[in-house]
């Protein structure tokens, strides 16, 4: 079991990992801003890659451990996968027509994907960090709760 310390070293590099996340992303956008379509289509398959193998990363971790907590995180992000791809698929349909108004309409609505898919980002980084702080507290008590096995001093 980890001491208060060790876990929150780990927390602490789990955040930080979505703080640099994060970061590359900003950083990928911005330099996207002058690149033609054949450049943009290859980081969004880059970008679509990256976000499979975090998908199959998670797959794999839920299958390893099977608990109720872990269950409904699996069945969380399994809907909410699921959701992406209904909206991709949807978003998808008009890619190819070549009339302004739909694709300006296309833009827009990709547009707002992004923003809700932003949202949510930071929703997803709020609940970790109170996730990780309830982990915390948690093991304060647990440790407060064990009987102590060293000697006392006096």
């Amino acid at each position: 079991m980890p001491t208060i310390s060790e876990l929150l070293a780990e927390l602490s590099e789990s955040i930080a990992e979505l703080s640099q996340r994060a970061k590359k992303a900003e950083d990928d956008v911005a330099a996207a801003r002058g690149e033609a379509h054949e450049e943009l289509e290859e980081r969004i398959a880059q970008a679509k890659a990256t976000a499979q193998r975090r998908n199959d990363e998670i797959k794999a971790r839920a299958a390893d451990v099977q608990d109720e907590v872990t269950s409904s995180w699996a069945k969380l992000r399994a809907h909410v996968h699921q959701q992406l791809e209904t909206i991709r698929a949807k978003l998808d349909e008009a890619r190819d027509d070549h009339d302004a108004k739909v694709a300006e309409r296309r833009a827009e609505r990709l547009q707002q994907n992004a923003q809700d898919a932003a949202y949510f980002a930071l929703y997803a980084i709020d609940e970790a960090e109170a996730a990780a702080l309830e982990a915390v507290d948690a093991r304060v008590i647990a440790d407060s709760l064990r009987p102590s096995t060293s000697s006392p001093t006096g």
